[in-house]
């Protein structure tokens, strides 16, 4: 979280709407949006990260644009706060009022003008920058994938446990402060580079920031799924997306046979539980190659970490997952008597520096012959 607030600490910009582009058909166009006045009554915050080429265009749903006519109907608007790809944010406040059968296509059009130019997307950064009253409502535009801060989905890499998350950012004094309001969460779909996640890793995104959200005292979470499929404009890194179909990394040295098997790729989070056995069964036979009755085979458990981290719960999964792998191997007719060693590191033994790499996540199988 350093890393966003560093990044944060240049002044908030304040950025006029501007004019809305044509869109549709020929000769069709959106609505105009004016400057807000000053006194615009904010009752809303519209939180929205830089959109890019690995997202679609975003889509509002109904019951949001809905939403915000009722407001405009009341004679309020909201506050936008847009994220920069390089997590900084500027917020503006929005008029509702003048034309509020229009709010969704006015907002609409707004959102995919901030194009991402910079890695660093966090959805967080904005949350933590809702300025709007009290309990009035949020709502998110997001692949809820940051690529920078405590929720990188690069580090926790859909494996580490929502609830260690959120009580990381409890205790580091990171959460947001979204006390008795309602948010919703509105994901916009992948494109580009961007890989698609499994039904589990949608539910783990889920998890994570509905966890956040209610820690930070949100009333209520909502999730909607965008619609949108035209690519959006902006550039920023696809988040890697482990898959359970993926071959395993092997590697051969003299007499020795070294396969890595990804443990956010294969395992439930925080789990020793396979996300699909088939799978893993049918890519660890392709390493396990020949053996003979001189054959030495050590199966380890490791985690990620960081130092002065407690690691007894980490040394008990990775022994349990150690322990399925192993299972496995005796499923493809590997001789319980070749599996000399079964063992689980936890993050005490890590396999790249450092620590907290999620490349430590992995249950390791090691080959070892005579001749």
């Amino acid at each position: 979280m350093d890393r966003i607030r560093a990044r944060l600490a240049a002044p908030l910009l304040a950025l006029p709407l501007a004019v809305l582009a044509a869109c549709g058909g020929a000769g069709s166009q959106q609505p105009a949006a004016s400057t807000p006045p000053a006194d615009v009554k904010v009752a809303g915050s519209v939180v929205a990260t830089a959109t890019s080429s690995n997202e679609a265009q975003i889509a509002v749903p109904d019951p949001v644009a809905a939403s915000w006519t009722a407001l405009g109907q009341k004679g309020s608007g909201v506050e936008l706060v847009k994220v920069g790809g390089d997590a900084r944010t500027s917020t503006t406040p929005v008029d509702l009022a003048g034309q509020p059968d229009q709010a969704g296509a006015q907002l609409t059009t707004t959102l995919n003008d901030n194009a991402a130019t910079t890695d660093g997307r966090s959805a967080l950064a904005g949350l933590e920058h809702v300025a709007s009253p009290a309990g009035s409502p949020v709502w998110v535009f997001s692949p809820l994938l940051d690529t920078t801060g405590p929720l990188d989905a690069n580090e926790l890499a859909f494996d580490t446990s929502p609830t260690t998350v959120v009580k990381s950012l409890k205790s580091d004094g990171d959460l947001p402060n979204l006390k008795g309001r309602e948010v919703n969460f509105v994901v916009t779909p992948v494109a580009g580079e961007q890989k698609a996640l499994s039904k589990l890793q949608v539910g783990y995104q889920r998890a994570v920031w509905e966890g956040v959200a209610r820690a930070a005292g949100a009333k209520r979470v909502t999730f909607y799924n965008g619609t949108g499929t035209t690519p959006a404009a902006g550039t920023i890194s696809a988040v890697a997306v482990p898959d359970p179909n993926d071959d395993f990394n092997s590697k051969t040295e003299g007499r020795t046979r070294t396969c890595t098997l990804p443990a956010p790729a294969l395992f439930v989070s925080d789990q020793p539980t396979l996300i699909d056995k088939k799978a893993t069964k049918a890519a660890l036979k392709k390493c396990v190659g020949n053996i003979d009755i001189t054959t030495k085979i050590k199966v380890e458990g490791h985690t990620a970490g960081v130092q002065g981290q407690d690691n007894s719960f980490a040394k008990s999964l990775s022994t349990q997952r150690a322990t399925e792998v192993a299972a496995l191997l005796k499923e493809l007719d590997v001789p319980a008597k070749n599996i000399v060693e079964v063992v689980g590191y936890g993050s005490s033994k890590p396999l790249v520096q450092p620590g907290s790499n999620p490349a430590n996540r992995a249950v390791v199988v090691t080959f070892t012959s005579a001749a």
